[in-house]
């Protein structure tokens, strides 16, 4: 067991419902911190989970960052002017992910540097990047809808909103959002390929 630990991969992926949520959402949690307070506060915890894993005996962690969570259909459905017309990005939420990612990389950069000896390959996964360029970027002729989802309205269902009954898009390929927080197969496919040389280094020489 200890062997098939230390030669798998582990996936972490964590931080976007706490700021979309727990933070920009709820009004809770911005009594208490400032959204610089926040950012540490979630990247703390991250911490706790990726020291728990190294001392169960994992060797090889990949971390993805947050997306552009201003350009998440339901967010822009929820602080837009015009939430119909106005389908632009909401800066303030993009910003702040982006400095949490920053925050991330230089966490994980300085883990990978002190445990590096012991075997380590601690790593970011950039989600947010390929993500903007879909939607705002190049990458955007590869769509026809970059800020509503496929399924429903396609401005604010997800999860169970989101059912066999639910009336869903033509062709799912257009969309980069399925649903109002989560990508298509397609831009998946792209997140995947635009971060596969991180994934080559994480399983070369998998036992």
């Amino acid at each position: 067991m200890e062997a098939i630990i230390k030669g798998a991969v582990f996936l972490v992926s964590c931080g976007t419902n706490d700021f979309v949520v727990n933070y920009f959402t709820l009004p809770i949690r911005r009594k208490n911190y400032t959204v610089s307070a926040y950012q540490q506060l979630v990247l703390q915890n991250l911490k706790q989970v990726l020291q728990d894993l190294w001392g169960e005996g994992a060797r090889r962690i990949a971390v993805t960052g947050v997306p552009p969570m201003g350009c998440l259909p339901v967010v822009i459905t929820l602080n837009s002017e015009s939430a119909i017309l106005e389908r632009g990005c909401i800066e303030k939420f993009s910003r702040a992910g982006m400095e949490y990612n920053q925050m991330l990389q230089n966490e994980l950069n300085s883990m990978q540097g002190r445990l590096a000896h012991l075997g380590a390959i601690i790593t970011y996964i950039d989600i947010f990047t390929p993500l903007v360029d879909m939607i705002q970027g190049l990458g955007k002729h590869d769509f026809d809808e970059v800020s509503q989802g496929c399924c429903g309205t396609g401005f604010l269902e997800a999860g169970f909103l989101c059912n066999p009954k639910s009336f869903v898009c033509f062709d799912v390929s257009k969309y980069v959002f399925f649903d109002s927080i989560h990508p298509t197969e397609k831009t998946y496919t792209k997140l995947f390929t635009a971060n596969r040389p991180v994934v080559d280094l994480m399983i070369r020489d998998c036992i």
